[in-house]
This record gives C-alpha cells, sequence and structure tokens, in this order.
C-alpha cells in the first residue's frame, strides 16, 4: 500500500475515533448530541476538509470545533441546514462555520480558533468574546485579560489569520506601545506570548524595555523576561526528604520602576551564575520525541568521525550543566519540565573526546513548537545548527516559531 494511502486511511481512523469520542462527550446532553450530528452532517456533505484537520496530540481541531459549537446552540442566530458551506481547507471551514452560526458582523478570522482549542481553561470566555463581538460589540468592552486602547484594539483586530488568540493580544499591546518590530518578536518568543497574566506589571516592563531599547540587545530580551518572571511569579519545585515541596517565587515584590538597563543585565548575569549552585533533585519522563544522530566525517581519513547529537535533558541536574556550558538561564525551567509544561533539548558537537554544547532548545509540548533555541549567552541559532535544528524539527513534525 502507498503511503500516501496509509496515511489516509490512518487519519480517517483518527476522525472517526475522534467522533466517537465526541458522543461519548456530549451523551448527558441530549440537544447538544443533536445538534452535533446536524453540524456533522452538514460538514461531510458541504466542507468535507474541515475533517481534514491534523490530529496533535489526540485531539482533532475540527472535530473540537463542532463539539463546542454544538454545547454554544444558544448562542446561534442562524440554522445549519442553511449553511452554504466551503471547499476551503479546515480551518477557513471552521471559521465559515462559526460565523454563519454566531455572527451577526464580520469578525477577524483568526479569532474562529477559540472553538477548536482544547485543554484550555479560558477557551469558553475567547467563545463569548467571539460571540458578543460578532453581535456588535467592542472587543475591549469584553474585560480582555490585558487594558487595550484603541490604537490596539485596532491592531489586534487586524491580525494574520494564523495567529492565535493571545499572541496576537501581545502583539498589538507591544505596537500599541510603540514598540519596534524586533522586540515585539523577542518578547513573542517566550511564555508571556501565551500566559497574559499580571497585565499591569508586565505594562511597567514593557515601556521600560521599549525606553531601553539601545541598552539592552535584542537577544537579551527574552532572557530577562525570563528572569523576572522566575524571580518574581514562579512558584520553586525542590526536592527535600519529605518529597517534593512547592516554594513561593524568590522575589515576589520585585519591582522595574528605578531599575537601568546595565543594572537588570548585571541582576540577570549575577542570577544566571547562581543557578549553577541551585536546590533540587529533579527528574521528569522523556518526551516522545526521538534523538538525533549526524555523523560527518573527520579531518583526515584516521580521524574518527565527528557527530552532532540531539538529545534531551531530564533532570535539573543536567539543565543546571547545560546552562553553566552556554551561559543562559535553561536551569530555571526545571520545574516547568517537572510540569510537562516544556521539555528542553540540547544539540551538541562531539569531536573525538571533546565536547561542544551549541545550541539549548524549547519545546512546548502542547502546541508542538519549538519556541526558542538559544546558544552561548543567549545568542539566536544560525548557521549549521540551525539548519539541523530545522531538520529534525521536521521530521518530528515541530513548527518553528524562533
Amino acid at each position: 500500500m502507498p503511503s500516501s494511502e496509509h496515511s489516509v486511511r490512518y487519519h480517517k481512523r483518527q476522525t472517526d475515533c475522534a467522533i466517537s469520542h465526541a458522543y461519548s462527550r456530549l451523551a448527558s446532553d441530549a440537544p447538544a448530541v443533536a445538534k452535533f450530528q446536524e453540524l456533522l452532517h452538514c460538514v461531510r456533505s458541504r466542507a468535507a476538509r474541515l475533517l481534514e484537520a491534523p490530529v496533535v496530540n489526540g485531539h482533532h481541531p475540527g472535530v473540537e470545533a463542532l463539539v463546542n459549537l454544538s454545547r454554544f446552540r444558544s448562542a446561534h442566530i442562524r440554522p445549519a441546514a442553511e449553511w452554504p458551506g466551503t471547499i476551503l481547507s479546515w480551518r477557513p471551514a471552521v471559521s465559515s462555520l462559526a460565523h454563519y452560526l454566531v455572527c451577526k458582523y464580520e469578525i477577524p478570522a483568526f479569532l474562529a480558533s477559540a472553538w477548536y482549542s482544547s485543554d484550555d481553561p479560558s477557551a469558553d470566555k475567547k467563545r463569548r468574546w467571539f460571540a458578543d463581538h460578532g453581535r456588535g460589540s467592542s472587543f475591549r468592552s469584553l474585560n480582555p485579560p490585558i487594558m487595550m486602547t484603541r490604537k490596539m484594539e485596532h491592531i489586534f483586530l487586524a491580525s494574520s489569520d494564523h495567529l492565535a488568540i493571545e499572541p496576537a493580544m501581545r502583539r498589538a499591546e507591544l505596537l500599541g506601545l510603540g514598540a519596534s518590530d524586533e522586540l515585539v518578536h523577542a518578547v513573542l518568543s517566550t511564555r508571556l506570548s501565551a500566559d497574559l497574566s499580571d497585565g499591569t506589571f508586565w505594562r511597567a516592563v514593557w515601556h521600560f524595555l521599549i525606553a531601553n531599547a539601545d541598552g539592552i540587545p535584542a537577544e537579551q530580551v527574552g532572557p530577562m523576561i525570563g528572569f523576572i518572571q522566575t524571580i518574581r511569579h514562579d512558584r520553586i519545585a525542590a526536592e527535600t526528604p519529605e518529597g517534593i515541596v512547592e516554594l513561593d517565587p524568590p522575589q515576589p515584590t520585585f519591582s522595574i520602576k528605578g531599575r537601568t538597563a546595565h543594572s537588570m543585565l548585571r541582576l540577570m548575569r549575577e542570577w544566571h551564575v547562581s543557578l549553577g549552585v541551585g536546590i533540587g533533585g529533579l527528574s521528569w519522563t522523556p518526551s516522545p520525541l526521538q534523538p538525533m544522530l549526524l555523523e560527518e566525517p573527520g579531518q583526515d581519513a584516521d580521524a574518527p568521525a565527528r557527530q552532532w547529537q540531539m538529545m534531551e535533558l531530564t533532570n535539573s541536574a543536567q539543565l543546571r550543566m547545560e546552562g553553566a556550558a552556554l551561559h543562559h538561564c535553561v536551569a530555571s525551567y526545571a520545574d516547568r519540565c517537572r510540569q510537562g509544561l516544556s521539555r528542553i533539548w540540547t544539540l551538541r558537537f562531539r569531536n573525538g573526546e571533546k565536547v561542544q554544547h551549541v545550541l539549548t532548545i524549547e519545546i512546548d509540548p502542547k502546541r508542538r513548537a519549538v519556541v526558542q533555541a538559544r546558544g552561548r549567552a543567549n545568542r539566536a541559532a544560525s548557521g549549521k545548527p540551525l539548519r539541523l535544528l530545522q531538520l529534525w524539527a521536521a521530521r518530528e513534525r515541530l513548527r518553528l516559531t524562533i
């Protein structure tokens, strides 16, 4: 059987499983089951490509959208039977169906991602934003997690279709404050792209970074955000004889007020050094991603082959060693790895007995995306290391967002 035919059959089985699971999830709500059945019939006859959505971590976003639209049936203003359908791919198909069912006015297509998001505690709130904005409410009036000016709202609503809602909101906030494209890209490469909490505090940080753009290199923006997030907001997990305990953030009242670019860079460097002797011996199970080993000939015929190795780091001691070798803050990610929020990989170059740490890579397992790749002193990935990362990411079906 050709591999393409095998792939099609495998996806059909995954889709059938997702549909069966959807019926089970809705079983206690008979009207929702009826609505799901109606929407599924409409899609199969008028927008079959909606069911071609890729299955990621067991979630079929096309089927998820039908489940969520069924649950929100009270927000429907038009009958599904009169939806004309579409021949477009799955994302535009979800957008078309959701707009037809829920919206009185046209709204940006990227907001339709609210319908197929999964494992998101704020997903229902975003679906209500979609419905209320589609009925004429300004987005600023819907109590978004960050305070929006009219300019920010305008930028947000003009976001590209491929952007998720949180990154689009963060981007609009930064551009509305006057941030450069370079600074926006640096911030969107951090976890604050999706985490919009503590808005008032981070607004002060954005003002600081914009005002000090000449004194803080772009490659240091991400590490600085990680430093601030860790010392002010992140609880720390430590292993003790009684088991793993949660400790309060080191400096929960940390403020950016009165700081200078020089003092912040100095504090960050000192913190990086301190990570090398941090407490705890945390470990976590490896991810399903596979390591990579590539060999290239030695410099002469008798020399051993040189190797490029991509491998996962699975305990806090490895993270501390990696951070010490490359002079960055990856050691602070131990608890995120333990919780399954991040996965850390390393690219190393072996020449005989000499091993060189080249890149540290952060994977967001929920998004199946490479969200950071840093070399020595937080330099961005480039050249052959970047090409090898791209090769590995393509093999493992990971998106590159760096």
